[in-house]
């Protein structure tokens, strides 16, 4: 370990009450927003935050799709950027047990550090996009879709117009209309429900 990582380290451990602290208000904040309690150990229950499990499964099962990476594609590819932000969106951190906050520095699964920085973000989107010809276009429909639904039902406004500007992106790079989010409310709300035994 050199002295850069020590020092990063370091400032995590000693920074890191301060942050518990302020988590944990917002966490409350939230919590109450949501009507959900956050008594219970978050360890407990589900990978998903509490908000996705309000959602139609159809809408729940698309954002757990879209957090896959695509296959074959190096690990240093440009899109593992929107990838690990998409994750630390729509998962828990099992190593905290809980969501991560806005801004906050995981791993290299899952972040929100890329997210919160204007400049960050717009680059990531930029480079992602610069590269997409060599993403499968299957996974691209899929975070697409998934960043829809982040855009329109994310209860935080920052969430919400981070994906929904990807998804704009995303829409308009494939030279598709912008589905509003009424007509996502209808195609993934459940409405068939009656015929899913069908085969």
């Amino acid at each position: 370990m050199n002295s850069k990582e020590t020092r990063r380290l370091f400032e995590d451990h000693v920074g890191g009450q301060a942050r518990t602290e302020l988590h944990a208000q917002e966490d409350a904040i939230l919590a109450q927003t949501l009507g959900v309690s956050m008594k219970k150990d978050e360890k407990e229950g589900s990978v998903q935050p509490e908000w996705m499990r309000a959602l139609p499964f159809q809408m729940q099962s698309v954002l757990f799709l879209a957090s896959r990476g695509p296959d074959g594609i190096a690990k240093k590819h440009p899109c593992k950027a929107i990838v690990i932000a998409y994750r630390g969106t729509v998962f828990k951190a099992a190593k905290y047990g809980r969501s991560l906050h806005w801004g906050e520095r995981a791993d290299t699964f899952m972040s929100l550090d890329v997210i919160a920085q204007d400049t960050t973000w717009q680059e990531a989107i930029k480079d992602f996009f610069h590269h997409a010809d060599a993403l499968p276009r299957h996974y691209l429909l899929h975070l697409t879709h998934g960043a829809e639904i982040l855009g329109y039902k994310h209860p935080d406004p920052k969430m919400r117009t981070r994906w929904l500007e990807f998804y704009r992106r995303s829409v308009e790079d494939m030279h598709l209309n912008v589905e509003t989010e009424e007509q996502m409310d209808k195609r993934l709300g459940d409405w068939d429900r009656k015929f899913w035994d069908e085969v």
